[in-house]
C-alpha cells in the first residue's frame, strides 16, 4: 500500500491518519490561495464563469502530470505539500501579474464587449493562472489516489478535500477584510507546511522545528508590513482606473491633466467585504475633488464644500420643496447627500451596499464630502437598498437612484447578477414608500440607443407610477453614450416640472429630448434575462451566441479527447459502450456540481444583496453539503432516491425560485448526488484519470451555461432547467456502476 505496509498495524494507522490531516490541510491551502486569486481578479475583470474556466483548464494538466510522475501516490501527496508551500512564497507575484492583466471589458473604446476580446482575456488569464491550478489539480489528484489505496480512508477521501475547501472559503471571506490579502497567503503558506511536516513527522528534530517557525514568523511579519505597498503595486492602469489619475492623467481620456502645482495622491487603501476600496485626492480644474475607486474602477467622486451642479442630479433635487424626507440608493461618497442637504431636506436616508464607505466618511476623511455623514440630518444604512425600502416604514417626498451603474462598475458586473433594484418588483416597493406628492428619480450616466431609458420608463409605468423623462442623446460623444433621467409620481398626483426643466437644462452639453410617452418596450423583471438590463448596453449582440457555440464545441472536443485517451489506456479493460457511460457520467457530475452551485448562489443573492457574499456563503454551504453525502457511500441508492427526489421538487418549485419552497428540493438535489463522485472514483480506481478529467470537463461546460444561460434566457428558465441536471447524472452515475461492486 504505502512504504510504511509492512510495518506494524499501529504504523499502518499511524500514517493513515497522518494522510488525513496532511490532505485536509493541503486542500485547505490551495482552496485558500484560489479564494486570494478570486480577490485579485476582480482588479482585472469580475467573474465566477471566468474563475471556473481557469479551474477546469488547468487542474487537469496538473492531475495528468501527477499520474505520468508520481508512480507512488504518497510520493505525489508530500511533493503537493511542498508545492503548496513554494507557491504560497511565490503567489505575491503571481498575484501582480493577473492584477496587470488585460481587461477588454473595461478598456474597450466602444464600450461594447467583443466577442474576441472577451475569449483573448479569457486566453490570458487562464495560462497566467495557470501554476496555481496545474499545481493544484497535481496534488489533488495524488491526494486522491493516496486516498483510495488506504482502506480505512478511501470512503472518505472526497470529504476532505470538500471540506478542506468549504473551510477555505469561510476563512478567506473573513480574513481578507480584516488581515489583509498577503496575511491570508500566510494562512495558505501556514497550511502548506503544517501539510508538509505531517507527512514526515518521523523525520523532524526540535531545531528544524524552531527554524521553520522562526522563517514563518518572519513571513507573518513582512506580509503585514509591506500589504499597503504591495497592494498600490497592483492597482491597475487603463480606461477609468486608478493608476491613470495617480499618474497625474485623465481616467477618461488617457491625456495628462494639466499642472496644478498639486499632484493626486491616493489617500486610503483597504480590503472591505466585497471590494478592494481606494481613494483618491485629485485637483481637476480647480477644485479639489476625492475620488472613489472599487478594486482600482472609478465608481464616484465628492466635492467638499458648497452646493454643486450635477445637472440631471440637480433637476431631481428640484422636483421637492424645502423641508422634504430624501433616500439616496447607493449613496457612495455622498454627492447627492451633499446636494439633498444644499436644497433644504429635513432627513436624509442614505443607503449603501458597501459598508465601509460610512465609517471612513464619518471618521478622519469627513472633511473629503463637507462632513455630510455626520451631519444630524442624515441617517446613514449600510446594506441593500431594495431590502432597506421592504423593511422600513418611513416614506420619502424623493426617492433617488443616483448613477447606481456608473461606467466601471457596469461594465466589471456585465456577466453577474446584482440586487434588482430596476425591475418592475423593486419600483412596486419604491412605490409604497413614497408620500402622496413623492417622486421616484432615476439618474443614469450611461445609455445606449435608449435602451435602458425605455426599460426603466416601461417598468415604473408597469409598477403604476406616472412617468416623464429626459434624455441627453450622445451622437457627438466618442463613447456613443448618453445620461438619462426618469421622474416617476403616484397615478393621482401629476408633476408639472419637466416642461420647465427643458429651459433650465438648455446649457447641457447635449440637448435633452423631452418623453411623455415611451415606446412599449419590454420592462425589467426579477426572472428576467440579464441582457434585457444594463449588461445587454454592453454585449455585441452575437456574442453569447458565439459563446455557447464555444461552450458545446468545447463539451464535444473534450470529449472526443477523453475517449481517445481512455480506449488508448493500457489499464482500460471495458467494453466501449462501458468506457461511453463512464466518460457521461463524469461529465454529468462535474456540470451537475457546478449547475447546483450556481443556483444556491442565485438563490442567496436577493436575500445577500450581493453576488461576492452570495458566493462565498453560497459555495461553503453546497461543498459542505456535497461532501457530507459522502457518509452515505455504503447505501449510495438509497441516497440516489434522496436526489431524485430533489430534483422533481425542484421541478414544482422552479417558477417560485426566490421562495423558501425551494431550498428543501435543492438540499435534496446536493445530497443526493453529492457522493456520485466518489462512487465512480471507488469503482473505477484504475481509471480515476479518466473519471476527474470528465468531471473537469462537466464542470468548465457547467460553469459556463451557469452564466451565459441566465443572461439569455433569465433565472427562472434557468431552475426550470435544472431538474434535468441531477436526474441524468444520478441515472448515468447509476448504470456506470451498477454491478461493479468489488470490481477494483
Amino acid at each position: 500500500m504505502y512504504p510504511e505496509a509492512n510495518h506494524t498495524p499501529h504504523q499502518t494507522d499511524n500514517i493513515d491518519l497522518r494522510l488525513c490531516i496532511s490532505l485536509l490541510f493541503m486542500a485547505f491551502g490551495y482552496a485558500l490561495l484560489s479564494v486570494c486569486l478570486f480577490r485579485v481578479l476582480a482588479f482585472a475583470m469580475n467573474s465566477t464563469s471566468f474563475f471556473m474556466l481557469y479551474v477546469c483548464t488547468g487542474m487537469p494538466l496538473g492531475a495528468l502530470f501527477a499520474k505520468l510522475r508520481y508512480k507512488n501516490p504518497l510520493t505525489g501527496v508530500l511533493r503537493g505539500a511542498q508545492t503548496l508551500v513554494i507557491l504560497a512564497l511565490c503567489y505575491p507575484v503571481l498575484g501582480w501579474i493577473i492584477a496587470h492583466g488585460p481587461c477588454p471589458l473595461l478598456e474597450t473604446a466602444q464600450y461594447q464587449i467583443q466577442f474576441g476580446a472577451l475569449w483573448k482575456q479569457l486566453g490570458y488569464m487562464t495560462l497566467a493562472t495557470s501554476p496555481l491550478f496545474i499545481l493544484w489539480g497535481a496534488a489533488e489528484y495524488s491526494g486522491y489516489e493516496a486516498a483510495l489505496a488506504a482502506p480505512k480512508v478511501q470512503k472518505y477521501f472526497y470529504l476532505l478535500f470538500v471540506w478542506g475547501l468549504a473551510c477555505a472559503l469561510a476563512v478567506g471571506a473573513y480574513t481578507i477584510p480584516r488581515l489583509g490579502w498577503l496575511p491570508t497567503v500566510c494562512i495558505a503558506l501556514a497550511a502548506g507546511l503544517a501539510s508538509w511536516m505531517v507527512l514526515n513527522l518521523h523525520k523532524f528534530q526540535n531545531k528544524k522545528i524552531v527554524i521553520i517557525a522562526a522563517c514563518f514568523a518572519a513571513a507573518c511579519f513582512a506580509a503585514d508590513l509591506f500589504e499597503p505597498v504591495y497592494m498600490k503595486s497592483i492597482l491597475p492602469g487603463g480606461l477609468h482606473r486608478i493608476k491613470e489619475i495617480l499618474n497625474n492623467g485623465d481616467m477618461l481620456s488617457d491625456a495628462p491633466l494639466p499642472a496644478t502645482g498639486r499632484e493626486s495622491r491616493l489617500i486610503h487603501q483597504s480590503w472591505g467585504k466585497y471590494c478592494h476600496i481606494e481613494l483618491v485626492e485629485s485637483n481637476v480644474r480647480g477644485l479639489q475633488y476625492v475620488l472613489g475607486f472599487f478594486d482600482g474602477s472609478f465608481i464616484w467622486a465628492s466635492l467638499p464644500v458648497g452646493k454643486i451642479s450635477g445637472r440631471l442630479d440637480d433637476m431631481a433635487f428640484e422636483t421637492v420643496q424645502p423641508g422634504s424626507d430624501v433616500c439616496v440608493l447607493g449613496a457612495g461618497g455622498g454627492r447627492q447627500v451633499q446636494q439633498a442637504l444644499a436644497y433644504g431636506a429635513k432627513s436624509i436616508t442614505a443607503v449603501d451596499i458597501i459598508p465601509e464607505v460610512f465609517p471612513l466618511f464619518q471618521g478622519d476623511l469627513a472633511w473629503a464630502n463637507g462632513g455630510v455623514y455626520v451631519d444630524p440630518r442624515v441617517q446613514c444604512i449600510a446594506g441593500d437598498g431594495r431590502h432597506y425600502l421592504e423593511n422600513t416604514d418611513k416614506k420619502f417626498d424623493l426617492i433617488i437612484l443616483p448613477h447606481t451603474e456608473s461606467f466601471a462598475a457596469t461594465r466589471r458586473a456585465a456577466i453577474e447578477p446584482g440586487r434588482f433594484v430596476h425591475t418592475v418588483e423593486a419600483f412596486e416597493s419604491m412605490k409604497k414608500r413614497l408620500k402622496p406628492h413623492g417622486a421616484l428619480a432615476i439618474v443614469k450616466s450611461v445609455d445606449r440607443e435608449n435602451k435602458f431609458f425605455f426599460t426603466c420608463a416601461n417598468g415604473l409605468a408597469e409598477a403604476g407610477l406616472n412617468v416623464k423623462g429626459l434624455s441627453t442623446f450622445g451622437e457627438g460623444n466618442p463613447y456613443k453614450i448618453h445620461e438619462f433621467i426618469l421622474l416617476a409620481t403616484l397615478r393621482d398626483y401629476e408633476s408639472d416640472y419637466f416642461p420647465a426643466a427643458i429651459q433650465t437644462a438648455a446649457d447641457h452639453p447635449e440637448p435633452p429630448v423631452y418623453y411623455e410617452h415611451f415606446p412599449k418596450t419590454p420592462a425589467l423583471h426579477d426572472s428576467s434575462p440579464w441582457t434585457m438590463g444594463l449588461s445587454g448596453l454592453f454585449f455585441e449582440p452575437n456574442t453569447l451566441k458565439k459563446s455557447l457555440i464555444c461552450i458545446f464545441l468545447l463539451a464535444v472536443s473534450g470529449t472526443a479527447a477523453l475517449m481517445l485517451f481512455s480506449v488508448r489506456s493500457p489499464s482500460v479493460d471495458l467494453p466501449p459502450y462501458k468506457m461511453v457511460v463512464i466518460l457521461l457520467a463524469g461529465i454529468a457530475v462535474g456540470a451537475n456540481a457546478v449547475c447546483l452551485e450556481n443556483a444556491l448562489i442565485f438563490w442567496l443573492i436577493p436575500w445577500l444583496f450581493n453576488p461576492l457574499s452570495a458566493f462565498f456563503v453560497g459555495a461553503a454551504v453546497f461543498l459542505a453539503l456535497w461532501g457530507f453525502s459522502s457518509f452515505g457511500l455504503k447505501h449510495w441508492k438509497w441516497i440516489a432516491l434522496i436526489g431524485l427526489a430533489g430534483s422533481v421538487g425542484l421541478l414544482v418549485f422552479a417558477p417560485q425560485w426566490q421562495s423558501v419552497a425551494i431550498v428543501p428540493a435543492l438540499i435534496a438535489a446536493i445530497l443526493g448526488s453529492g457522493l456520485l463522485f466518489p462512487l465512480m472514483g471507488i469503482h473505477y480506481r484504475k481509471l480515476l484519470i479518466v473519471v476527474f478529467l470528465a468531471d473537469a470537463l462537466g464542470g468548465l461546460i457547467g460553469g459556463l451555461l451557469g452564466v451565459w444561460g441566465p443572461m439569455l434566457a433569465g433565472l427562472e428558465y434557468y431552475f426550470k432547467l435544472l431538474p434535468a441536471m441531477p436526474f441524468v447524472t444520478i441515472l448515468l452515475a447509476g448504470a456506470a456502476v451498477w454491478g461493479q461492486t468489488g470490481r477494483e
